[in-house]
């Protein structure tokens, strides 16, 4: 079993994290995306030298987590997703109003 600290394993970590950028905004991975690629290397290969597939994993963690609550809502901030999310959140309101003045 290769050793989650081996140069091919980083590497193709390096390439799936680098597949998680388009969820950023373009311009965003334009400017930043070869630094953060870097240093989520950097920080895989600390993580497994310090507490293997664990570290790993943790670190794959905050980076889905990121994604979740930066780039994703980041790339919803244009007009056409936020009036749909306002939409959706006044239809919600509305909908637990009339539901509650029921019971």
């Amino acid at each position: 079993m290769p050793s989650i600290n081996n140069p091919k394993l980083v590497g193709l970590t390096r390439i799936a994290y680098t597949g998680l950028l388009m969820f950023y905004p373009r311009d965003l991975r334009r400017r930043f995306g070869d630094e953060m690629a870097d240093l989520f290397e950097d920080l895989i290969r600390d993580a497994a030298a310090r507490q293997g597939l664990r570290g790993v994993a943790t670190a794959w963690a905050s980076a889905f987590w990121e994604v979740l609550t930066v780039a994703a809502p980041s790339r919803l901030a244009s007009n056409a997703a936020m009036a749909g999310a306002l939409s959706f959140l006044a239809s919600s309101a509305l909908f637990l109003v009339f539901f509650r003045a029921l019971n």
